[in-house]
């Protein structure tokens, strides 16, 4: 089995689609199928089963995958040590996070803190599956993601299924965006049953069973009859600042990173939120690394 088989198997697990896979790895779908044949006819497996919700990987598939990560995370940290020795003086960052404000907020804050030094960074906003997958497979050096108690459990297990930790920084209470004018704007706080009534609107997430724990710490959306999906955060201001759409998150609106015509109202019967980050068991923070978490640390506290 080659190397590039390894990717492959990887990001089919990742995306789960074929299709998707093929996409993202700049192949076409039938010879990443061919790659796929190959290893299973070599190992004598099936390492994925197809079904009507998708690709997902047999048990054999699942222990292959177990024992191919290693594998390629080496592969990706020794081609990252011999391309930074040869920049000692570029700064390296690279972070997937969901899809919060305060947190482009802290990396543009650690970009402008830099002046004119040689760097890479990277930012990449998606939904708690991916940040967790970024991490695990090396995309990302860090991921940023919530958790609440009733959630923690799951995800904590299975960020150390693929052997990473989870160290939280701070704790918040969700709030309730809304625009200025909306009929529960002038309520000091508000119930989920008075939110009901009203649309609400949540990012799209990919194929996962983390899904759920997105909106787990507000009462899951699914208790909502009208649900509107969008895939950014400009697309959720738009969409509450026109309509009375109302969406949940952790109620920090950084000035010029959020929509000054919405507002955020407490959520009084939900679980606290508490932001961390997430990275490899062994990973040794960077100084970079080390200087954005105190800038997301500060930057999720401060309301505008």
């Amino acid at each position: 089995m080659t190397l590039q088989q390894m990717n492959y198997i990887l990001e089919i697990d990742r995306s789960g689609s074929m299709n998707k896979a093929a996409q993202s790895l700049f192949v076409s779908q039938s010879a990443l199928s061919s790659a796929i044949l190959e290893v299973e006819k070599e190992l004598g497996i099936t390492i994925f089963r197809r079904s009507n919700r998708g690709i997902m990987l047999t048990d054999d598939g699942r222990e292959l995958l177990n024992q191919i990560s290693p594998i390629v995370e080496q592969n990706r940290r020794l081609s990252r040590y011999y391309s930074q020795r040869r920049d000692t003086d570029r700064v390296h960052l690279s972070v997937s996070a969901q899809r919060y404000p305060f947190c482009a907020k802290a990396f543009v804050d650690y970009l402008n803190s830099l002046g004119q030094k040689p760097l890479q960074l990277s930012l990449k906003e998606t939904d708690m599956a991916a940040v967790i997958a970024d991490v695990a497979d090396g995309t990302s050096e860090l991921g940023v993601i919530f958790i609440s108690d009733r959630t923690e459990r799951f995800i904590i297990r299975s960020l150390e299924e693929k052997n990473l930790v989870f160290k939280p920084l701070v704790t918040l209470h969700p709030h309730v965006f809304m625009r200025k004018g909306h009929p529960l704007s002038e309520h000091p706080s508000l119930t989920m049953d008075q939110l009901r009534p009203y649309p609400h609107v949540v990012f799209t997430q990919s194929e996962s069973n983390l899904n759920y724990a997105e909106e787990a710490v507000y009462g899951s959306g699914m208790d909502f009859d009208r649900l509107v999906y969008v895939s950014d955060r400009a697309s959720i201001y738009n969409i509450m600042v026109h309509t009375d759409c109302v969406s949940t998150g952790s109620g920090v609106l950084p000035e010029g990173y959020a929509d000054e015509r919405l507002i955020a109202v407490p959520l009084c019967d939900a679980c606290d939120m508490r932001l961390g980050t997430v990275h490899r068991r062994h990973h040794r923070l960077s100084d970079a690394e080390n200087q954005f978490i105190e800038l997301l640390r500060i930057t999720s506290v401060a309301k505008e």
